[in-house]
């Protein structure tokens, strides 16, 4: 998505889902171009010979570049620097490939990730954390404004079978 000039659109903003598909597909080129070789199914020598360097080039190029995205995810780099023509986007709002996309928007931009247009979790309000039962406990009985309830215990079942 590019301008009529050449140069990226001007909002500083990537798209995520986009980013991945294209690391995916570098991912999945490789993997072709090793079973052409491996197969020895390759039109001719030239291209034989080149196949391990090109393999190499192509996960070396995928490696660095999840790298980078780790490194935006984790705030230590500026997503800024992830974007290209692949994975930019105009309008995140409407442009999204996907509803669950996130997109990214440079330290520059006054606009925060947003997942499929709902807000970055900063901007809604902090919510209590659950609490987790474990497995096979039950469920306490709420507490008396009081205190605690004393339960009577049950008294024994008389059916006997």
């Amino acid at each position: 998505m590019t301008e009529e000039n050449g140069s990226l659109p001007s909002p500083l903003a990537l798209s995520l889902d986009l980013e991945l598909n294209t690391l995916a597909s570098a991912t999945r080129g490789a993997q072709i171009l090793a079973d052409l070789q491996a197969q020895h199914g390759l039109p001719d020598e030239e291209l034989e010979r080149a196949a391990p360097a090109c393999i190499t080039s192509m996960l070396a190029l995928v490696i660095e570049r999840i790298g980078q995205i780790r490194r935006v995810v984790r705030n230590e780099e500026d997503p800024a620097h992830l974007r290209a023509p692949h994975n930019s986007v105009e309008a995140p709002a409407t442009s999204s490939d996907f509803p669950e996309d996130i997109i990214l928007f440079s330290w520059n931009s006054p606009r925060l990730p947003v997942v499929a247009g709902k807000p970055h979790p900063q901007e809604e309000a902090p919510r209590a954390p659950k609490e987790r039962k474990k497995r096979n406990q039950k469920e306490a009985p709420p507490e008396s404004p009081n205190g605690p309830e004393e339960q009577a215990p049950k008294p024994p079942s008389s059916d006997s079978r």
